[in-house]
């Protein structure tokens, strides 16, 4: 699995799927921030810290390797070939 704009929050973050069907930007087709923002009006500082919110900006920040590598010290691999003791490798 790549890095991919259309990829949803959940599959990012790997909710658990009873906890992502409870998700109001899981029933949305909107980005999650977008979602929550309209909740909780100061829900969005919290988003803007949010990997999910860093990895889909038109101009992120991170590099590809320094969100891989975020992801992974999560446990969220998408390379395939991370773990937890070999994190800091992912280039």
């Amino acid at each position: 699995m790549s890095l991919r704009s259309d990829w949803p929050c959940w599959e990012i973050m790997q909710c658990k799927p009873e906890h992502a069907a409870q998700c109001p930007a899981y029933q949305s087709s909107r980005p999650c921030w977008e979602v929550m923002q309209e909740l909780d009006v100061f829900s969005f500082n919290i988003c803007k810290d949010c990997l999910v919110y860093v990895i889909k900006q038109k101009n992120p920040i991170f590099s590809k390797e320094e969100i891989l590598s975020i992801m992974c010290q999560k446990g969220v691999d998408v390379t395939g070939r991370c773990c937890v003791a070999d994190c800091h490798s992912v280039r």
